[in-house]
């Protein structure tokens, strides 16, 4: 690619994380939190408060971004893996056909665990990964005499949604892994546009922050869950199961503030990470050139109307984080309200690469760089918000 095309070339840095409401940033309005990356990002660039995910799961969620299509079109509607598996266009593949590098880091949740759907190198720390040769942080923690240890994400089983520290410290967690790759991707990356996917695990449970950050917020200070007492009778037959989901039906307020805690410790630990990441972007002089967009794939209900998870939708669930920041396309500090989602994604890079989508079928979102400042072209009244198919499927209409 000519010199003067990549000068002229927005970078993509885009950084995903899993299972994050939209309430738990300072820029949002929680009083508590302590988020100063995310807090810098928002004044710099614009947060859209009313950002959905199309399908409150990881995998549905993850795909309906790379695709830009909606579940009956990519075919992964829940954690499901399709057969056969439609096959669609992705985002790092068009990026990659115009000669950006893509790369990505962390947590993609493909199946097969090694398909790369366009990247050009995978770095990958997966949650429940089949076998340490697959997995670039596990190999990585045996390099560096943490090979011994098991369940590094947290223990799951029983013990899924109780309290817990992780057996990794800070500077060799999961989340430090990945701010540390995505900064070594950044250094090393600068002679031609790349497009940068960076991913953490957490806050998704085990709630396992290290310490410090374990230690970070006091049990008491945290605001117990929304509509809490809820009768489960009010709630439909088929979620009524979630109320109780791995033994935390009956747990006391105790548990529940100290679960708090820790999923803010989480996210805490995960901003230190976007903190140096920013920082990197201006010591390598490319936070002029570079769109960077944070978001979830979904939320967490945390206990409010008495459910664990996601997959329903209560605004816990499908209501998502989504900063972006590009000087001259988003405006500093604003605040929007347009109703998006992560299918608007997709159609934003491929914008600011001025990268055409090639199929006459088109994407299911719009650009948010529809208008100056940052913006849908044209405002939604609704949005629908859906999971499943058969018995288990719903769908929800969103104003």
């Amino acid at each position: 690619m000519p010199e003067e095309i990549i000068a002229n070339t927005p970078n993509i840095l885009f950084m995903m994380v899993d299972q994050m409401r939209a309430d738990y940033m300072g820029c949002a309005g929680n009083e508590w939190i302590q988020t100063p990356g995310l807090d810098r990002l928002a004044r710099e660039g614009t947060r859209f408060s009313q950002c959905v995910t199309p399908v409150p799961v990881c995998m549905a969620a993850r795909h309906s971004f790379m695709t830009g299509q909606r579940c009956a079109t990519q075919g992964r509607y829940s954690n499901n893996v399709p057969d056969p598996d439609p096959l669609h266009e992705t985002v790092m593949q068009l990026l990659g056909f115009a000669g950006y590098r893509t790369r990505a880091i962390g947590k993609m949740h493909f199946r097969p665990v090694r398909r790369h759907h366009g990247f050009h190198r995978m770095e990958l720390m997966e949650e429940i990964p089949d076998f340490r040769q697959d997995d670039e942080y596990l190999m990585y923690l045996n390099e560096n005499g943490y090979g011994h240890k098991r369940e590094v994400h947290g223990v799951r089983n029983l013990l899924y949604h109780l309290p817990q520290v992780s057996v990794i410290p800070e500077e060799h967690h999961g989340s430090t892994w990945v701010a540390d790759r995505t900064i070594d991707f950044l250094s090393n990356n600068r002679d031609k546009p790349f497009f940068c996917w960076s991913s953490w695990i957490a806050p998704h449970p085990p709630w396992n922050p290290p310490e410090p950050f374990a230690s970070m917020y006091n049990n008491e200070d945290m605001p117990l869950p929304v509509h809490g007492d809820r009768d489960v009778e009010t709630l439909p037959p088929r979620h009524r199961g979630m109320t109780n989901f791995c033994d935390m039906g009956n747990a006391p307020d105790e548990r529940l503030q100290r679960v708090k805690a820790l999923y803010g410790a989480s996210i805490s630990h995960i901003d230190k990470g976007v903190g140096r990441i920013l920082r990197a972007l201006d010591e390598l002089g490319l936070a002029e050139n570079t769109l960077v967009v944070f978001t979830s794939d979904h939320g967490e209900l945390l206990g409010d109307h008495q459910m664990w998870q996601k997959g329903v939708p209560f605004e816990a669930s499908v209501n998502v984080p989504l900063l972006a920041r590009l000087p001259g396309k988003f405006e500093a500090g604003a605040v929007n309200e347009d109703l998006v989602s992560l299918l608007d994604l997709m159609p934003t890079m491929l914008d600011v690469a001025d990268v055409d989508y090639p199929s006459e079928k088109g994407l299911a979102g719009d650009s948010l760089v529809g208008r100056t400042g940052g913006g849908l072209t044209e405002a939604r009244d609704d949005y629908v918000v859906e999971i499943g198919r058969g018995a288990s499927r719903w769908l929800s209409l969103r104003g």
